[in-house]
């Protein structure tokens, strides 16, 4: 369960994440926006009052708006012609400085008001900014003639402390509801936790009640078949009692694999052994089918794992391997090294294309066209290995192309 809970835990994280993300944005978006837009406006009334903010007592509030700013800018008052601070620059045709006004201005001198016009000049754009100020182009016959500059620090400084407060307070909240969350799973992954253990209970107590009534089963059978009853029901009484003894000892495999708290106990394991000795108990099956094996397995493969379950995934993956692989096919293992572990791969070519393999891992699947009964299988054995690899820290895949299917992964040791 505390792999549940701390997925939860991510996913409350990464969603309150971009919440907070996505109103940081609107926010910095409309606030810059809104800023820009002022300062457009203001030098808009510079440029249509011939470099002047007007006085709004010479002018009625509400047709002023109106007829510069269509009714939208809210700033502009009584105050706006005094504490508006500005420059504007006159230049001719060839883009030569003619005259700077710096009567609204004292944070600039006239040598810096003509580096910023002769920049903006270059400036493509017929509004933006140079630092703290807002630039305006004016055209006549197409050509520049003056260039006003707003002073809109003060706006700037504005924006930058709300985009840092904004920020702050939300990875503030983001923390604090992380931390909240981080409490409240305990108590929230509870009645899973309760019933995942119930449910391997049931599992692990009903395969132990299962298996004396098999194996009494088994062994009447057998006793029949030694007194010389041989008959095809006796022997598929024997078979399918064998069958279900193995999807048994497969349950409690899952069973145990499903205690994602479980510290398995580690040893250095050698997988190219591990591999060579799971391949042997099916060295006459692939003798019968005329497969070709081909075993592509590096020395020093080793690594720091759980050797019963390393056992157990490698004979999963021959097992399957010859179960499908076709008649006079090829079976190819591969085990090569890579940083802090191992990386493998089993290849079997098959008797039908294009594998369906997105659903191979998933618990008693089997492919309705390739996977019968008549190979034995229950379609635990590959939900096994994909728990096995997990646990190990690794991954495993599986990917098919025409006749040929290939199990490969990775593991950390």
């Amino acid at each position: 369960m505390r792999k549940l809970r701390w997925r939860l835990v991510g996913i409350v994280f990464f969603s309150v994440v971009v919440v907070f993300a996505i109103m940081n944005l609107v926010l910095i978006f409309c606030l810059r926006t809104y800023n820009n837009d002022q300062a457009d406006q203001m030098t808009q009334i510079i440029s249509e009052n011939d470099g002047t903010v007007p006085l709004m007592k010479d002018y009625d509030e509400k047709s002023v708006k109106q007829q510069l700013f269509g009714g939208n800018y809210i700033e502009f008052n009584e105050e706006s012609a005094f504490r508006t601070r500005y420059f504007c620059v006159a230049v001719n045709s060839d883009k030569q400085i003619l005259s700077v006004d710096m009567d609204h201005i004292a944070a600039v001198d006239e040598k810096k008001a003509a580096r910023m016009a002769k920049f903006v000049l270059f400036v493509k754009k017929d509004v933006g900014n140079v630092g703290n100020y807002r630039f305006r182009k004016e055209y006549s016959d197409g050509e520049v003639t003056d260039i006003i500059f707003l002073d809109f620090k003060e706006s700037q400084e504005f924006y930058q402390l709300v985009v840092t407060l904004t920020v702050g307070v939300s990875l503030l909240l983001t923390m604090l509801i992380t931390i909240i969350f981080i409490i409240a799973s305990k108590r929230v992954v509870r009645p899973f936790e309760v019933n995942s253990q119930r449910q391997k209970q049931f599992i692990t107590d009903a395969s132990h009640e299962l298996k004396t009534p098999l194996a009494i089963i088994s062994a009447n059978a057998e006793v029949l078949q030694y007194k010389g009853e041989q008959n095809e029901w006796l022997q598929n009484i024997v078979d399918q009692t064998k069958r279900m003894g193995k999807l048994i000892n497969q349950l409690l495999v899952l069973a145990k694999l499903d205690e994602v708290q479980e510290k398995n106990d580690r040893q250095d394991v050698d997988m190219k052994e591990l591999a060579e000795k799971a391949v042997e108990p099916f060295n006459e099956v692939l003798e019968r089918k005329n497969v070709k094996l081909v075993m592509e397995l590096e020395d020093n493969l080793q690594i720091r794992a759980n050797r019963e379950q390393m056992e157990q995934l490698m004979t999963i993956l021959m097992d399957n391997a010859a179960k499908y692989v076709s008649e006079e096919g090829n079976i190819t293992w591969k085990l090569s090294k890579i940083h802090k572990g191992v990386s493998f791969s089993v290849t079997n070519t098959t008797d039908q294309d294009d594998v369906d393999t997105k659903h191979l891992f998933d618990r008693f699947y089997r492919n309705d066209s390739s996977r019968s009964s008549k190979t034995g299988g229950h379609g635990i054995g590959l939900s096994i290995a994909k728990k096995i690899v997990d646990a190990h820290k690794g991954n495993i895949t599986a990917k098919a192309e025409g006749k040929t299917v290939t199990f490969s992964g990775t593991m950390q040791g």
